[in-house]
C-alpha cells in the first residue's frame, strides 16, 4: 500500500498545510520556543508553494 492511498487526505494541500503548521507550533512550545502562529503558516505556505511549483510530488499521485 503506498503512502498517499493510506493517508488520501494528504493529497489536499489545505489539510497538510493545517496538520504541518499544528506540528511545528506544538513542537516549538513544547521547547519554550514562543513563534506567532501566523509566522509558522506563512513559512509553511512558503515552502508548500515552492515544492509545488519545483514540481515535486506533494499533490500527484
Amino acid at each position: 500500500m503506498k503512502f498517499y492511498e493510506k493517508y488520501p487526505q494528504l493529497k489536499e494541500k489545505g489539510f497538510l498545510s493545517k496538520v504541518l503548521t499544528e506540528t511545528v507550533f506544538s513542537t516549538m512550545s513544547l521547547e519554550d520556543q514562543q513563534v506567532p502562529k501566523s509566522k509558522i503558516v506563512k513559512i509553511i505556505n512558503g515552502i508548500l508553494e515552492e515544492k509545488e511549483s519545483k514540481g515535486n510530488q506533494f499533490f500527484t499521485n
